[in-house]
């Protein structure tokens, strides 16, 4: 939910209008493939904690460069995200054999990094 909404003025502000930032953890093994186009892909599931020992599970998806790093990202490593939000449909086919067109949304990643504070926090408490 949003906390605040503010109007702007400045074109600057809105320049990038579809815009997101995340810093979370991985919370399943990414998963590392090639497009039938041969683009390269990793699909990313990112816990993101909020208030109240409560998380976001958010669907992200790195492409090329990113993609590659992010095929050897760990569950548990904490990274951060840039990126913006974008939607795609899809056909699920149900149990009766029917098919329904769905929508996902995910995060398409354009920039990303590891957090090495808290992740050598988290080695040296797994270590002892």
């Amino acid at each position: 939910f949003a906390r605040d909404i503010v109007v702007s003025d400045s074109i600057d502000e809105t320049r990038v209008p579809n815009s997101i930032f995340l810093n979370g953890f991985i919370c399943k093994k990414p998963i590392y493939r090639t497009t039938p186009f041969g683009r390269e892909i990793s699909d990313i599931l990112l816990a993101v904690n909020r208030a109240y020992n409560k998380s976001d599970y958010i669907p992200c998806i790195a492409w090329g460069r990113n993609a590659r790093f992010a095929s050897h990202l760990e569950i548990g490593d904490n990274i951060r995200i840039w990126g913006r939000i974008q939607s795609r449909q899809y056909q699920k086919k149900l149990p009766d054999g029917t098919v329904e067109e769905r929508t996902a949304y995910e995060v398409s990643i354009s920039k990303m990094e590891v957090s090495k504070v808290n992740n050598a926090v988290n080695k040296q408490e797994e270590s002892g």
